[in-house]
């Protein structure tokens, strides 16, 4: 199964509600680059959303790779718990659809690496 490396900062404007995602979808030596907009978010909701949205763009199953420097409290979803639990859900529901299996790469504290590795790529 091909390994796809997914990079995803998101933001979120707490009054307006609106945000953003920056992905890099990575398979091979090819690199992707998307920007998905959303309406009613929040930054951490942006970004499982555009994990979410990446998953959705592969054509075949694949392996894949979530890098992000923002823990996405996981554990509570599991316990039936969190803000963001819904979304957590619908990541798993997409992955499984797609016949994907896959692993988060926390990088905390190392975002403005990622940043820079997305502004590299024009996203």
């Amino acid at each position: 199964m091909e390994t796809a490396q997914v990079y995803v900062t998101g933001s979120g404007d707490p009054h307006t509600r609106l945000g953003f995602a920056r992905v890099l979808i990575e398979q091979g030596s090819r690199k992707t680059p998307f920007i998905f907009n959303y309406e009613d978010t929040t930054y951490k909701r942006s970004q499982i959303q555009g994990m979410i949205d990446a998953v959705l763009q592969l054509g075949i199953p694949h392996h894949v790779v979530f890098i992000t420097a923002s823990p996405l409290a996981l554990e509570k979803a599991e316990m039936g718990e969190g803000p963001n639990r819904d979304l957590i859900y619908e990541l798993y529901h997409v992955l499984s659809a797609k016949g994907c299996t896959h692993e988060f790469d926390f990088r905390i504290g190392r975002g403005k690496e990622i940043n820079a590795l997305l502004s590299r790529h024009d996203v």
